[in-house]
C-alpha cells in the first residue's frame, strides 16, 4: 500500500488541486476529509457496509489509466451517515459539475463517475462541498487531503 502524503488546505486550495492533478490517468487516488474540532475518527468501510455509523465523511477521488488510447473516467466515492441522498439532494450538492450517479446505497455511500477531462480544481470543490454538506461532526474550516501514487 503507498504512503500517503498528506496536506491540509482551506481557501488556498493550489497545492490541494496540484495533488489531484498529480495523480491523473491513474497514477493513484485521494482522499478529502474535513478537519474537524473533535477526536473523530474517518468513516472507513468493510465489505458489510461502514463500520460504524458515525464519523467523519471521507471522499475519494480514484483515477483510471488510459484504455486503447481513450481516457477513462474517474471515481468518486463520498462516504457518509446519512442513508440515502436521492436525486435532489445529489444535484444540490453537485451544483452543476456534470458527474454520474452510479450508486446511491444507504450504507455503501455514493459513487459518482467523473468525466476524464474534468479539472482537477472542479473536483477539488465537489469534494469540499460535499464532505462539507454532509459532515456530522463541527468542522473547522479546512480539509485534509491524502494523496497516494501508485507504484
Amino acid at each position: 500500500m503507498p504512503t500517503p502524503h498528506s496536506i491540509s488546505f482551506s481557501n488556498d486550495r493550489a497545492e490541494a488541486i496540484a495533488s489531484i492533478e498529480s495523480i491523473a490517468a491513474g497514477r493513484g487516488w485521494c482522499n478529502v476529509i474535513p478537519n474537524v474540532v473533535d477526536d473523530v475518527d474517518d468513516l472507513k468501510v468493510n465489505f458489510l457496509g461502514l463500520r460504524k455509523l458515525e464519523g467523519v465523511t471521507v471522499a475519494s477521488f480514484v483515477t483510471n489509466p488510459a484504455r486503447h488510447g481513450h481516457d477513462q473516467p474517474s471515481s468518486l466515492g463520498v462516504l457518509h451517515t446519512r442513508g440515502r441522498l436521492g436525486r435532489v439532494r445529489i444535484a444540490e450538492l453537485l451544483d452543476g459539475a456534470p458527474f454520474r450517479v452510479t450508486q446511491d446505497h444507504n450504507q455503501r455511500g455514493l459513487l459518482l463517475e467523473v468525466p476524464a477531462d474534468t479539472a482537477a480544481s472542479a473536483v477539488l470543490d465537489v469534494m469540499c462541498r460535499v464532505t462539507s454538506a454532509l459532515c456530522d461532526v463541527v468542522m473547522t474550516g479546512s480539509w485534509r487531503l491524502d494523496r497516494f501514487l501508485r507504484d
